[in-house]
């Protein structure tokens, strides 16, 4: 069985309530605002550029959960970019260098405070996914009692995800382990009251139910980590291992079965108050149990929520930066999002990253395939503009002719 990629960034800190309520997210009204402490600055360029050429030098193979350097379902790979004047097919493996991503907290002043005022309830049967936990608040008895543990998925610099159960009906899980302290939180409402609450566990909670996106089922925010329990698919393979179970660049045609998905996805993601920031073949998960494969989101633990502002602190896969950040040192969240995709399907269409430093992200253009339509060649181009004033929105991207 494949399964997928689950990476955990955390950044800030966040200490937990010794009256911290239950933590089945059922019962919890989505009133989030800002309440982020300060977290790094942005990392010095040099540091960026090694990041860079350290990432370049990996090539992409598959590897086994248990020596995967990121949180994974099927080993995802890391983030990697060929190096060298000649642009060649590359496999990348996976890796243990924690310097790819750079998780960044948010400044207070970076993001908009949000508020929402639907209430949500449940009256079903305990055990079910919209149950309510009747252990104690947030302990790891109730975890224990709910959830069986099983085998290593994969381990990265922040955490780690195991494969699962759920005891009740045997349901499929994964269970992340993110360590305390250093967790980013944000203030919600929780059965009428207003906690701390982890960010990441926050974003996924404004995101259900979104169908393209990993649902998290439970979350258990202890003193020592927090735990995040989300559905785990069954045939599933991230972005990295199912271009490498075809041994080249996909087709055309299966490139955009894959990106018309991903448009709709993140329009979605957006209308919901929620900015990814790292949109990469790793973060995105593919279903393989049907015809046509069906995309997911996962691994928001380097997202924060949307804003029409400008963000000036770095974070995510260094190269699948925008150029306006080398450029300006601030992005915005819509131009962030898709020259990522731009990225993303280059890749996927090319088996090799468009660009092999900051320079070049900053003045080249991607060498395309000649053998492309012309249509998917405008697409690729109205992704990967330079000028995130001139780059396409994703809703035009939509209704774009390479996509009807």
């Amino acid at each position: 069985m494949s399964s997928k990629s689950f990476h955990t960034t955390n950044s800030g800190q966040c200490q937990r309530s010794s009256k911290q309520p239950g933590c089945n997210i059922d019962l919890i009204n989505h009133a989030v605002k800002d309440c982020r402490s300060e977290g790094s600055k942005t990392t010095s360029k040099k540091k960026s550029e090694e990041s860079l050429e350290r990432a370049s030098k990996r090539s992409r193979t598959s590897q086994s959960p248990s020596n995967s350097g990121n949180q994974t379902f099927s080993g995802p790979s890391s983030s990697s970019l060929v190096t060298g004047c000649k642009r060649t097919s590359i496999k990348r493996k996976s890796t243990d260098d924690k310097s790819e991503e750079r998780p960044r907290t948010p400044s207070p002043s970076e993001e908009p405070k949000h508020q929402t005022t639907s209430e949500a309830s449940s009256s079903s049967k305990p055990g079910t996914s919209s149950s309510v936990n009747t252990g104690p608040p947030c302990s790891r008895a109730a975890f224990e009692a709910r959830y069986e543990e099983e085998e290593r998925l994969g381990r990265g610099g922040f955490g780690t995800v195991f494969a699962g159960r759920r005891k009740y009906d045997n349901l499929p899980v994964a269970i992340k382990h993110i360590p305390q302290p250093g967790i980013q939180c944000t203030s919600m409402l929780l059965g009428g009251k207003t906690h701390k609450v982890p960010l990441e566990v926050a974003l996924l909670l404004k995101l259900k139910p979104v169908a393209a996106v990993v649902t998290l089922l439970d979350w258990y925010n202890l003193d020592h980590e927090l735990i995040l329990v989300l559905e785990r698919p069954v045939p599933c393979s991230d972005l990295i291992n199912y271009m490498n179970s075809r041994e080249s660049a996909l087709q055309e045609h299966e490139a955009k079965a894959i990106t018309k998905q991903l448009v709709n996805a993140l329009i979605e993601v957006h209308s919901r108050g929620v900015f990814h920031r790292d949109i990469k073949p790793e973060n995105i998960l593919i279903e393989t149990g049907s015809d046509v494969p069906r995309v997911r989101l996962i691994d928001f633990g380097c997202g924060t929520f949307l804003s029409g502002r400008r963000y000036t602190l770095e974070t995510g896969t260094y190269p699948y930066t925008p150029p306006e950040w080398f450029q300006r040192q601030w992005y915005m969240a819509e131009p962030t999002t898709v020259w990522q995709l731009g990225v993303v399907l280059f890749e996927m269409l090319h088996d090799y990253m468009p660009f092999n430093n900051s320079s070049e992200i900053m003045t080249e253009e991607p060498n395309i395939r000649e053998d492309l339509s012309i249509n998917c060649n405008s697409f690729l181009q109205r992704c990967l503009t330079k000028r995130p004033e001139a780059r396409s929105t994703l809703r035009k991207l939509k209704i774009h002719p390479w996509l009807m």
